[in-house]
């Protein structure tokens, strides 16, 4: 009795073998963790804080900025609640520490101008009343200054109808 059981497993396994594999939309997908391991066991929201909301520049001079994609590596960032754009990517949030009023960590999910993704963590800080220091990963932190407020398409769009 043994070697029927041990020939129909044998079967079924040849069976499954020679099947096509079928894939769906979105097997591929990478899985986000839920939280970055420096964010764990802290209150999380899904967006910046509000001292990082804007458009940020590192030369005062490129203020208004052109679309943020356009500008060179490094120039410019914008945040707005759970994303962040930079020339090479856009990233939305997954987790940042919330309530923080001069340091915040944000775990975020990129996608890169090149189709590739990226995980990291990134570190936000006022300086002064016009400055935001960034900082992406192990990367140095970089200084840039205030350019512009993000208006929402809502309200903008009320403005342009009057």
């Amino acid at each position: 009795m043994n070697r029927w059981v041990i020939a129909a497993c044998f079967c079924a396994a040849a069976a499954v073998a020679a099947a096509p594999a079928m894939a769906g939309k979105g097997d591929l997908k990478r899985s986000v963790p839920r939280s970055a391991p420096l964010l764990k066991g802290k209150t999380l929201d899904l967006r910046f804080a509000d001292f990082a909301q804007g458009i940020w520049v590192r030369d005062l001079s490129n203020c208004p900025a052109p679309r943020i994609d356009r500008n060179d590596p490094g120039a410019a960032i914008a945040i707005y609640r759970g994303l962040l754009e930079t020339p090479s990517r856009i990233c939305q949030v997954y987790g940042a520490e919330k309530d923080k009023q001069f340091t915040q960590r944000a775990a975020i999910n990129c996608l890169l101008n090149d189709g590739g993704e990226a995980i990291e963590l990134v570190t936000v800080q006022p300086r002064g009343t016009n400055g935001l220091i960034v900082q992406e990963g192990e990367r140095a932190p970089v200084h840039f200054r205030f350019c512009e407020a993000i208006q929402p398409i809502l309200q903008s769009a009320q403005n342009n109808d009057n």
